[in-house]
């Protein structure tokens, strides 16, 4: 055949053309923060309540659906990360594009957060993220601020 003007002779990728328009729709950031909006409401709500002196940066702005920082006075991010890590949770300290690199976030910094930058966590979902998934991530980290210095991520 002379599909595409004869530069690709044969059949249409039809598996390629439904996913890439299941692709399409996915990317829809209507869809995505009907998904993610109330699964971080969920976190933000329980933490909130469970953990009053915890810091939510930014709960009244305009923000993504799917990322919410939060702040453990006394406890350092890395702390935070490695005590979840070790209970089956994968958060981030700092920005995504600082990954890997120990220091508080400069955007926190100028947001005015101060020391509480350096205790502050980036908990993101996406679409395979389940209210059971941020249940357990919120027992772990309740687990952690209410347990202090004893917290043992295998309970």
């Amino acid at each position: 055949g002379g599909q595409e003007k004869n530069r690709r002779p044969g059949t249409e990728n039809l598996i390629g053309i439904i996913g890439f328009g299941v692709a399409a729709m996915l990317a829809d950031p209507e869809v995505f923060e009907a998904h993610c909006r109330p699964l971080q409401q969920q976190l933000e709500h329980r933490l909130g309540v469970e953990a009053p002196d915890a810091v939510i940066f930014g709960q009244a702005a305009r923000r993504l659906a799917n990322t919410t920082s939060i702040a453990m006075p006394g406890r350092l991010a890395e702390t935070q990360v490695m005590a979840l890590d070790l209970a089956g949770v994968a958060i981030s300290a700092g920005a995504a594009c600082s990954s890997g690199k120990v220091r508080s976030s400069h955007v926190l910094e100028a947001m005015g957060a101060g020391d509480l930058a350096a205790s502050a966590i980036r908990i993101s979902s996406g679409w395979d993220t389940t209210a059971n998934d941020i249940d357990r991530l919120a027992e772990a980290w309740l687990r952690l601020y209410k347990q202090g210095s004893s917290f043992n991520p295998i309970d």
